[in-house]
């Protein structure tokens, strides 16, 4: 065994105690393998934007802002194109011909 030096500390900081197998990590599974909610709060967050952005739109015309409503429906097209990935993939997953950890 190997003495630590006089004067020296042992380190207590989480990172250290794994180190040294003080510390244990739970095997914990993500809560939502899917994604799929998440995308849908996304989606529903843009449709939301571009609404608010929508009642404001000429005051946006005036400002030069009104890039900002196409951006919202950039968003919007972009969560769909993630949904229709994310069903796919579960779909997958659930079939059992794609692992769930692959990306």
């Amino acid at each position: 065994m190997t003495e630590e030096p006089a004067g020296s500390k042992k380190r207590t900081d989480p990172t250290s105690q794994l180190a040294r197998g003080e510390l244990v990590h739970a095997e914990v599974k993500p809560l939502d393998l899917s994604g799929i909610p998440s995308v849908i709060t996304g989606i529903a967050a843009w449709a939301v934007a571009f609404v608010v952005l929508l009642i404001f739109r000429g005051r946006l015309e005036d400002d030069g802002l009104d890039w900002w409503l196409w951006v919202t429906v950039a968003g919007f097209g972009l969560g769909l194109i993630g949904l229709w990935y994310c069903r796919r993939r579960w779909a997958a997953i659930k079939a059992g011909t794609r692992p769930e950890t692959e990306d």
